[in-house]
């Protein structure tokens, strides 16, 4: 799907991430934390690829298969042996002309750019985006706890927005969880299609919950 590959050009650098390298199958993400030791972005949600790479799966690797058939993959990838977590993401998009616009403080760094936005001298809520060419991939946008419900997750993102387009963007992509997407909803932003996550670890024994996926 391009529009996956388009979001992990830019996900990788919000990162931090060395290049990821293309095989066949999928796109593979070189991220080193304990679990976690690469993930692997399928380049299709044929059954035969998810099949192939989920049982080909090491322990310490994720699985992300982008698909317009979540639960169906979900399902598929339990029975191929390797854990999908519970919550399904969503990547989503917009033209960032259409975008709600605010002002903020920035910083840039090469095609990084970050917003923070601050209430009595505390960093309330913040966000960042890489630009990778006409497309702003969003990232890690947070509100702390104590100053959420005040809109401010509305601002980071206009500012986001109104410094992708000063750049030359126009096109927003991001990756929303399940508390992210209906913020972005009301902000504009599309569904385009479903992101399941897996780990190669051994399904759970009975009582086992299994990993919870937090951030990304």
């Amino acid at each position: 799907m391009d529009l996956m590959r388009r979001w992990l050009a830019g996900w990788r650098l919000c990162r931090g991430l060395p290049p990821v390298i293309e095989s066949d199958d999928a796109y593979s993400a070189l991220l080193a934390l304990p679990g976690r030791e690469r993930e692997l972005f399928a380049r299709s949600d044929d059954p035969a690829v998810v099949d192939r790479l989920a049982k080909h799966l090491p322990p310490d690797h994720w699985l992300t298969i982008t698909t317009d058939h979540g639960d169906e993959i979900a399902t598929q990838l339990a029975a191929a042996g390797v854990r999908p977590f519970d919550e399904h993401k969503t990547l989503m998009s917009i033209d960032l002309t259409a975008h709600p616009q605010n002002l903020a403080a920035y910083e840039s760094n090469g095609p990084l750019e970050y917003v923070r936005v601050q209430v009595d001298g505390i960093i309330a809520a913040h966000g960042m985006m890489a630009i990778v060419g006409t497309d702003a991939i969003m990232h890690d946008i947070q509100t702390d706890p104590a100053y959420r419900r005040r809109g401010l997750g509305s601002v980071v993102m206009g500012a986001l927005a109104a410094r992708a387009l000063a750049r030359g963007a126009r096109t927003g992509i991001l990756m929303a969880t399940t508390d992210g997407f209906h913020l972005y909803r009301k902000l504009g932003w599309q569904a385009e299609a479903t992101m399941i996550t897996a780990s190669g670890c051994p399904r759970p024994v009975s009582g086992d919950l299994g990993p919870v996926l937090t951030g990304r």
